[in-house]
């Protein structure tokens, strides 16, 4: 696609048209991946020297439209992980101070942090956004997850990006639970967004990927130099196929947050549901920061159940809510918070990532499991 105008055009408009190459007389109408892992050497050095593990068009073709969708410019990984490892690793150096905070950070971005410690670099957890101003003297980089996986603690990213510049250090947010459909922490102020786009942006549980984006051309530079040499190039074939699914990114955030809003309003009205977290209802503590910032609640929501094996009598009652790992694709799932070892959570947390089901059948489904689980 010409991404000349892409600012006049709106997210969902982009994220349909991202798979259409610039026309050309009787050209494909979409993209197809490309399979080379070694090119032509043009002696004339007039066009650029290509090799498989420095670049292909297929993850060119995918950097152009997430860029579009964040608003900057993006440089993809083959994991979520391997995006974060590259802000981390790539970035920072001995000496620099790395801020994080407790509630707002992935656990796997928190363990690559404990590794940096022995690599001479000083990481501060944060509790609260009011600690920021003093901990962020000195600081290189403060990274936060907002909303946070998997519960749902919001962060105020522009207060945070504020903090942190007047300080002279650089914010990266991890997006991932939002996406780019329900949050654009560029135009808050952000200098680098992660995603793991195995997740929301992927959406069919069938790849591992992950981006950066960015806007200023030397953070973008000193990534792309860190994947040439590390190798995190994502395979041909799973950026088609990020690609190809970002054309309905879309339709089916759309889905997932009315298929959160419809299980909320039927969740608060059951006795046994305590706790229940979505940033897009009016009920949930943090929803007016929620609508300052984001533009939608998602398809992720959390709440408590009495006790785990109440939960799993839920979970094996529902029909159409699997038992998994991960979150945000077409099928509904869950995850029994309480098996993470790392989180000290109450008993009978679950995360609950909606799917694209039929918003009558999935309220239906939630309501039975329910009733069925009180009586087993």
């Amino acid at each position: 696609m010409d991404w000349t105008n892409r600012e006049k055009l709106g997210v969902g408009t982009l994220a349909a048209r991202a798979a259409i190459p610039v026309p050309e007389p009787a050209g494909p109408l979409v993209v197809s991946p490309e399979f080379a892992s070694a090119y032509h050497q043009d002696l004339d050095d007039l066009a650029p020297v290509r090799y498989g593990r420095w670049g292909h068009r297929s993850a060119d073709q995918l950097e152009d439209a997430l860029g579009a969708l964040d608003r900057g410019r993006s440089v993809v990984f083959n994991s979520g992980m391997a995006a974060v490892s590259a802000v981390l690793l790539g970035l920072l150096r001995p000496a620099d101070r790395l801020v994080l905070f407790e509630g707002g950070t992935y656990y796997e971005t928190r363990q690559i942090a404990d590794q940096l410690a022995g690599r001479g670099i000083e990481t501060a957890v944060l509790d609260t956004t009011a600690d920021l101003p003093a901990a962020v003297a000195g600081a290189r980089l403060v990274v936060v997850e907002s909303p946070s996986n998997p519960l749902l603690e919001l962060y105020d990213l522009r207060e945070i990006s504020q903090i942190a510049h007047a300080a002279g250090a650089l914010v990266a947010v991890d997006n991932s639970v939002a996406s780019p459909l329900g949050q654009c922490p560029l135009d808050l102020g952000a200098d680098l967004v992660m995603c793991s786009d195995a997740k929301v942006v992927g959406g069919h549980h069938d790849l591992v990927l992950g981006h950066v984006s960015a806007r200023d051309p030397a953070l973008l530079t000193a990534l792309r130099d860190w994947r040439y040499l590390h190798g995190g190039i994502p395979a041909a074939f799973t950026c088609w196929l990020a690609l190809r699914s970002i054309g309905t990114l879309e339709l089916r955030v759309q889905r997932q947050n009315a298929n959160a809003a419809a299980l909320v309003k039927l969740l608060a009205t059951r006795a046994e549901v305590t706790g229940l977290r979505w940033p897009g209802s009016p009920s949930d503590p943090q929803y007016q920061l929620a609508s300052r910032q984001m533009t939608l609640g998602g398809g992720l929501l959390a709440f408590r159940l009495p006790g785990r094996a109440y939960l799993h009598r839920f979970l094996r009652a529902s029909r159409l809510i699997a038992a998994a790992t991960s979150y945000g694709g077409l099928q509904s799932t869950a995850n029994d918070i309480g098996a993470w070892p790392h989180l000290a959570v109450p008993a009978g947390l679950v995360r609950i990532s909606c799917g694209c089901e039929a918003t009558a059948d999935l309220v239906g489904d939630v309501r039975d499991a329910l009733d069925k689980a009180a009586v087993s």
